[in-house]
Protein backbone atom coordinates (compact mmCIF):
# COMPACT_ATOMS: atom_id res chain seq x y z
CA UNK A 1 0.00 0.00 0.00
CA UNK A 2 2.88 2.38 0.74
CA UNK A 3 4.33 1.95 -2.75
CA UNK A 4 1.13 3.14 -4.41
CA UNK A 5 1.09 6.29 -2.28
CA UNK A 6 4.68 7.14 -3.24
CA UNK A 7 3.95 6.48 -6.90
CA UNK A 8 1.10 9.03 -6.84
CA UNK A 9 3.36 11.69 -5.37
CA UNK A 10 5.82 11.32 -8.24
CA UNK A 11 3.09 12.04 -10.79
CA UNK A 12 1.97 15.23 -9.04
CA UNK A 13 5.21 17.14 -9.61
CA UNK A 14 4.78 20.67 -10.90
CA UNK A 15 5.82 21.58 -14.39
CA UNK A 16 8.46 24.32 -13.92
CA UNK A 17 7.59 25.95 -17.26
CA UNK A 18 3.93 26.52 -16.36
CA UNK A 19 4.25 26.93 -12.60
CA UNK A 20 3.81 30.39 -11.13
CA UNK A 21 6.61 31.70 -8.92
CA UNK A 22 6.15 31.14 -5.21
CA UNK A 23 7.69 34.47 -4.30
CA UNK A 24 7.66 37.87 -6.01
CA UNK A 25 10.51 38.92 -8.24
CA UNK A 26 12.15 41.98 -6.76
CA UNK A 27 15.16 44.15 -7.39
CA UNK A 28 16.61 47.53 -6.52
CA UNK A 29 18.18 50.06 -8.88
CA UNK A 30 18.50 53.84 -9.34
CA UNK A 31 14.71 54.07 -9.59
CA UNK A 32 14.17 52.43 -6.21
CA UNK A 33 12.80 49.06 -5.15
CA UNK A 34 10.79 47.17 -7.77
CA UNK A 35 8.69 44.00 -7.49
CA UNK A 36 6.70 41.90 -9.94
CA UNK A 37 3.65 40.29 -8.39
CA UNK A 38 1.00 38.09 -9.99
CA UNK A 39 -2.54 39.40 -10.21
CA UNK A 40 -4.45 42.39 -11.41
CA UNK A 41 -3.67 46.06 -10.86
CA UNK A 42 -4.65 47.09 -7.33
CA UNK A 43 -7.03 50.02 -6.88
CA UNK A 44 -5.48 53.44 -6.14
CA UNK A 45 -6.81 53.30 -2.56
CA UNK A 46 -4.76 50.16 -1.95
CA UNK A 47 -1.58 51.82 -3.23
CA UNK A 48 -2.25 54.82 -0.97
CA UNK A 49 -2.70 52.48 1.99
CA UNK A 50 0.55 50.66 1.17
CA UNK A 51 2.36 54.00 0.97
CA UNK A 52 0.93 55.23 4.28
CA UNK A 53 1.77 51.96 6.05
CA UNK A 54 5.33 51.92 4.73
CA UNK A 55 5.94 55.55 5.70
CA UNK A 56 4.48 54.98 9.19
CA UNK A 57 6.61 51.85 9.72
CA UNK A 58 9.71 53.70 8.52
CA UNK A 59 9.06 56.58 10.93
CA UNK A 60 8.77 54.06 13.79
CA UNK A 61 11.99 52.25 12.89
CA UNK A 62 15.58 52.82 14.09
CA UNK A 63 16.45 53.70 10.50
CA UNK A 64 14.29 56.85 10.75
CA UNK A 65 16.42 58.18 13.62
CA UNK A 66 19.53 57.61 11.54
CA UNK A 67 18.01 59.41 8.53
CA UNK A 68 17.02 62.39 10.69
CA UNK A 69 20.53 62.59 12.22
CA UNK A 70 22.14 62.44 8.80
CA UNK A 71 19.82 64.76 6.83
CA UNK A 72 17.83 66.73 9.39
CA UNK A 73 14.09 66.59 10.12
CA UNK A 74 12.95 68.67 7.14
CA UNK A 75 14.98 66.77 4.55
CA UNK A 76 14.02 63.42 6.13
CA UNK A 77 10.34 64.33 5.66
CA UNK A 78 11.00 65.19 2.00
CA UNK A 79 12.76 61.86 1.51
CA UNK A 80 10.00 59.83 3.11
CA UNK A 81 7.39 61.48 0.87
CA UNK A 82 9.28 60.01 -2.10
CA UNK A 83 8.64 56.49 -0.78
CA UNK A 84 5.41 55.65 -2.57
CA UNK A 85 3.77 52.50 -3.89
CA UNK A 86 3.22 52.79 -7.64
CA UNK A 87 1.92 50.51 -10.34
CA UNK A 88 3.49 49.90 -13.71
CA UNK A 89 6.05 52.59 -14.17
Amino acid sequence: MGKKKNRNKRHKKRNPQTATPRSPLGWMDEGGVHALLPGEQPPPEFLELLTENFQRELRNSPLWDQIVREFGEEEAEKLIKQCQAKFGE
